[in-house]
């Protein structure tokens, strides 16, 4: 059996990695611990984690004090807590949940915050509205412009007590639009010339309206704008419901921490021990602060310690903080570790070659070997039929099944969503004008099981989804739709008509089971219980379907008048799609497929591992990434010539993904690269030394 003798030196060296962590603790200084992929830094950070609770435990308990651990996932949340064992002196959770404890009860900075942000995008509004010279704001809101003061005054009351009306017709084609606001238009003929800019203005002045209107609301106290809210199911802003999403709740707590001392005291206080697991995936924002209370203890002379725990080539998001942490956090003192858990040697010769820095890992175990990398080129032929035979070829001869899966990474998202079953909900996703412009989100947006990332729109469906799922399994407790705050104030025969409701929700598409829920809301009263879920479960304007499909418009589309219909075209197909085509996007998200063969995206692996690995690579990584690979391994011989800044960090990038891609493998590694290799072969040789052909005859 492999993998498991491990020999005394290793044992004693990797024993002195973690006692050096160990003193950095006991000495409070501050540190950065990089390991590379399979070293076991989650191993080392609950060592650290035991060692503070033996040896500085009694006084934290004497103190009131906790230490703190902030990881990236909830998956790592549940992995930690497992292994750590119950202990109620570590504070485990993500990020924004750690910040949100740490801020929340400090609502009245928190609403002075609020109130300066929201002056600030009345500012920028208004600005837009009126005075903004760039092209394209100039352009939108010329036509509101041009009218006189009085007419602008006069536009807006119009269309504030005309809401209902403006709502209903949003996603209608222009001349539906026109006539709907006839009555007008011989007054306003500019304003309507353009449809798109139409909305453009209207929205802005509502816009205006809601944030104005909040800060009267918080300036007279009204008890309901007297709280900051936080709600992880949100991944954006609704200001004016004084409600933040995750990156404003980063920004509140960044500013508030750098900006009052007695909120650093208490944490620094609180808190004398914090450790930051995966720093590379970590924001700016949080280094930041971190960097603040770092600071401000050495100020007061407190004893903390900060250890982030990482590797910097294992950042593949563009909003971690990489290997820029010592630019904002300095003074930082650097452990490594060389040992690797996870792989046989044949793979981390492989993962050795691809990072090429001074991390050169070697397994643990002294009996390593016996895993095996093989990289083919494929022959021309259809892609879905050479990685259909491709996999099938392995599924047989590993003995995949439901027990054994046989774990496949592919690169491109449209091929992901093929080969999982779900093609048409990203393509009409990638068709949109907010996916077009921004292309390389669709992965994160669209494809990620961190559901934090998920783009406004993709979220918004995930949650109905879920909330579909809960209510189709019969096996579904209440508790898990209904809050446990709600549930003991129910009667037998609200819980009997909650169900008899709940059944009604039904739908063969998307569009269906929306437009359900609605008829539904409709017929319940305003005590009703499902009014209240539905208003939890979407961040729309209006509760009204056409309230719902403005939502979507809005956050997939430019508004242009020459794109108008063929925008409506998409959203309509993006609604009718089959609803068993979302229920397979729904268990890619949460990786629970019921198949042998499992398709992933390289980002989607990060921090798991699998017996065997077939990674799928092709040249380009999307539209907006033409030659990613190709260009890789063209300059990787040469990798230490490059001198442009943004050459360096698209290899660096494309570097990251695919050592995070192959350092999945423990025994068995398998790369298809479908498009031609002739030019950049030497490459591919100087990282996998050497190549197959693979055909269908």
């Amino acid at each position: 059996m492999s993998l498991s003798i491990i020999e005394e030196s290793a044992s004693l060296e990797e024993n002195a990695i973690q006692k050096s962590i160990c003193n950095s603790v006991d000495k409070f200084q501050d540190i950065i611990f990089n390991a590379g992929a399979g070293a076991g830094k989650t191993f080392a950070l609950i060592e650290s984690l035991k060692h503070i609770i033996a040896v500085h435990g009694n006084r934290l308990i004497s103190h009131n004090q906790k230490i703190m651990c902030i990881t990236y996932t909830n998956v790592a949340i549940n992995e930690i807590k497992e292994r750590l064992g119950n202990s109620g002196l570590v504070q485990v959770s993500t990020i924004h949940e750690n910040l949100w404890q740490l801020i929340k009860n400090h609502q009245n900075e928190l609403v002075i915050i609020h109130t300066e942000k929201l002056n600030s995008e009345l500012l920028r509004l208004k600005g837009d509205l009126t005075e903004n010279q760039e092209e394209k704001i100039l352009k939108a809101f010329t036509a509101y412009r041009g009218l006189e003061k009085t007419l602008q005054q006069n536009f807006t009351t119009f269309m504030m007590e005309n809401k209902p009306l403006y709502y209903n017709n949003y996603n209608k084609s222009s001349p539906v639009i026109k006539a709907a606001f006839d009555e007008v238009l011989q007054q306003y003929p500019t304003i309507f010339k353009n449809i798109s800019n139409f909305k453009k203005t209207v929205n802005t002045i509502f816009k205006i309206d809601n944030y104005e209107q909040c800060l009267l609301k918080i300036k007279e106290n009204d008890t309901d704008y007297t709280a900051i809210k936080y709600d992880s199911k949100y991944n954006s802003d609704i200001l004016h419901r004084m409600l933040i999403s995750h990156d404003t709740l980063l920004e509140y707590s960044a500013e508030m921490i750098k900006r009052y001392d007695l909120l650093k005291r208490i944490i620094v206080d609180s808190f004398p021990f914090i450790l930051i697991d995966e720093y590379q995936d970590t924001s700016k924002n949080v280094i930041e602060i971190m960097n603040h209370l770092s600071s401000y203890a050495l100020k007061i002379k407190r004893k903390f310690f900060i250890g982030y725990f990482g590797d910097s080539v294992q950042n593949i998001y563009d909003d971690g903080i990489g290997n820029a942490l010592n630019d904002v956090h300095r003074n930082l003192l650097p452990i490594n570790k060389k040992f690797n858990r996870r792989s046989h040697s044949e793979v981390i010769d492989v993962i050795n070659r691809i990072r090429n820095d001074e991390i050169q890992q070697e397994s643990i175990y002294s009996d390593s070997v016996g895993g095996s990398v093989k990289f083919y080129r494929g022959q021309s032929a259809e892609k879905i039929d050479l990685i259909n035979a491709f996999t099938n070829k392995y599924k047989s001869s590993w003995n995949a099944s439901l027990n054994n899966r046989l774990h496949c990474l592919v690169l491109t998202n449209k091929l992901v969503a093929e080969l999982s079953g779900f093609p048409d909900v990203y393509a009409y996703f990638s068709r949109t004008a907010f996916y077009k412009r921004f292309y390389d989100r669709l992965n994160s947006e669209l494809l990620s099981k961190e559901t934090s990332k998920l783009g406004d729109a993709p979220n918004l469906i995930y949650r109905i989804l879920r909330f579909k799922a809960f209510i189709d399994n019969p096996d579904t407790n209440l508790n898990n739709i209904i809050s446990k705050n709600e549930l003991p104030a129910l009667s037998f025969k609200d819980l009997v008509k909650i169900v008899q409701q709940l059944k009604c929700l039904t739908g063969k598409t998307l569009n269906e089971f929306i437009k359900s829920i609605f008829i539904e809301y409709d017929k319940s009263d305003n005590g009703g219980y499902l009014r209240g879920l539905i208003c939890d479960l979407m961040p729309i304007e209006t509760y009204t379907y056409e309230g719902f499909v403005k939502y979507l418009y809005d956050k997939l589309f430019d508004e242009q008048d020459d794109t108008l219909e063929q925008d409506q075209v998409i959203l309509e197909n993006l609604l009718n799609t089959d609803i068993n085509q979302y229920n397979l996007w729904l268990d890619f998200i949460e990786d629970t497929q019921r198949t042998d063969i499992v398709y992933h995206t390289y980002h989607g692996t990060k921090g798991l591992e699998f017996e065997n690995v077939i990674i799928i690579m092709e040249n380009n990584f999307g539209t907006m990434n033409r030659n990613k690979f190709s260009s890789f391994f063209e300059k990787t011989i040469h990798r230490n010539d490059l001198t442009d800044k943004d050459d360096i960090a698209k290899f660096s990038n494309t570097k990251n993904l695919l050592y995070v891609s192959c350092s999945r493998a423990i025994r068995n590694l398998r790369v298809l690269y479908l498009d031609d290799t002739t030019k950049f072969i030497d490459g591919i040789n100087s990282i996998f030394t050497t190549t197959e052909t693979f055909s269908l005859e």
